[in-house]
């Protein structure tokens, strides 16, 4: 059940429309302001009534992702639990991949999906609460 929203961009503070899907449960995952190419990070949190809210931030540029020679690389991700921000070592060398981990905070399982371009040059993690 795809639903419209409108969102404030964090920003610029123009509103900005986005898809979301309360089905699937709480979700954070990161897109750019379609007015002021900002990227945003953006927060859809179900409760157990099926209410939800949209947050969204600016994504700080603040440490850059680092990677090895042996395909492992740090990244920063969003709890979807406790929503704190965390660190996770994923191995791009393994492709496309995904795998259930516990949060470092709040010891809550995730699931974390990586996607790897073919050339291995690209790639996405996005991460989301394991239902019960």
């Amino acid at each position: 059940m795809r639903e419209d929203v409108e969102v404030i961009c964090p920003a610029c503070h123009e509103s900005i429309p986005l898809t979301v899907n309360p089905a699937k449960g709480s979700k954070t995952w990161e897109e750019e302001c379609c007015v002021c190419d900002t990227p945003i990070a953006v927060r859809l949190i179900v409760d157990e009534d099926d209410e939800y809210t949209v947050e969204v931030e600016e994504v700080s540029e603040e440490e850059p992702e680092a990677k090895d020679a042996d395909g492992l690389e740090e990244t920063r991700v969003t709890c979807p639990a406790c929503w704190e921000e965390i660190p996770l070592v994923i191995d791009l060398s393994a492709g496309s991949q995904t795998y259930s981990e516990d949060c470092s905070v709040c010891c809550r399982p995730m699931t974390v999906r990586v996607w790897v371009s073919e050339d291995g040059d690209e790639h996405t993690v996005d991460v989301e609460a394991e239902s019960d």
